[in-house]
Order: structure tokens, then sequence, then C-alpha cells
């Protein structure tokens, strides 16, 4: 198994160590239709490291079971907070599909960080690899939402890549 250390660049980084195997709740079903409400979506019952594994196998196969489906399922997952930034959904998907997420939309493979546990925050990195054989980690902030629509539910407040120079061979 590969390991990555993580280079002091932040302590909370530092923390998040190897785990690369998560299960995923059988509750995730989809279904061929657009904003169907069977798509994956918040759940009390879904912990961090569930979130971000629906987000990321969402993206995999982002036109599946219809266009940009995976795109849609990861912003139903966005925090209110980050849609105030990164909203509406057309506007999300242009940001998702381009530099600096792109390669997030149908990546070929996916490796999981632990989850590290702040107060009502998480954090995950997860290693994405392009079908081109290209490598790029990305670090997920999710938090507890504490009132609201969303209360008690784990939702992405941000998602930042990690630049390679940070990332080495212990860790994942």
């Amino acid at each position: 198994m590969k390991r990555l250390k993580i280079v002091p660049f932040a302590l909370l980084l530092m923390a998040m160590a190897m785990a690369i195997s998560i299960s995923m709740p059988s509750s995730a079903a989809l279904t061929d239709t657009p904003g169907s409400s069977t798509r994956p979506r918040p759940s009390v019952a879904l912990e961090p490291q569930h979130v971000v594994r629906i987000v990321i196998d969402a993206l995999a196969t982002n036109d599946e079971p219809y266009a940009n489906a995976g795109i849609e399922t990861t912003f139903a997952f966005a925090s209110p907070a980050n849609k105030v930034n990164t909203g509406p959904l057309d506007r999300f998907t242009r940001m998702v599909k381009g530099s600096t997420y792109g390669i997030m939309v149908d990546h070929a493979s996916s490796e999981f960080s632990e989850v590290v546990y702040v107060e009502n925050r998480a954090y995950q990195m997860v290693r994405l690899t392009s079908p081109q054989g290209r490598a790029v980690v990305f670090a997920f902030r999710l938090s507890k939402q504490l009132d609201g629509e969303f209360k008690d539910m784990w939702m992405t407040d941000a998602v930042w890549p990690v630049a390679e120079d940070d990332v080495t061979q212990q860790g994942f």
C-alpha cells in the first residue's frame, strides 16, 4: 500500500493519515431523473467520510445517469455558506469543470485519508488520478450544520488542492 507523508505546512493536514477504504451507506441510491429526491442527499445518518465518498464517487461518473448528475450531487452536499459563494448550480458546474477542479470530473481512481475532527468540523484529503495518470490531492473541510434545514448534517464547506510539494510518500 502506498504511504504519503504530509510535510509540515499545516498541523491539521499533518494529522490526516492514511485510510484508503471507507464504506458508503447503501442508502445513497441513484435514479435517472435530474433533481430526483432519491439521488444522494445530506442526512443525519451520514458521517463526513460518507459525504466525501458520495461526492467523489458521483464526480467519477459525472454524466451517469444524466449529464452533470455528479456535479448536481456534489452541489447538494455543499453547505449553505458554501452555496452562497459558489452557487447557483450553473455557476458551480462551471467552477467544478474549470482548471482547478476539472480533474475531479470523471477521474480514474481515488484514495482517501482518515478523517480528522476539530470541534464541529472535519477534514479529509483525497488523492485523485486522472485517466491520463495525473494525480492531485484535494483537502475537504466539512462542518456539522448547527441549525436550519440541514441541522446535524455534515456538509462540505470548502475543497482545495494541496500542493504536491506538501505531500510525500508516507501518509495515505
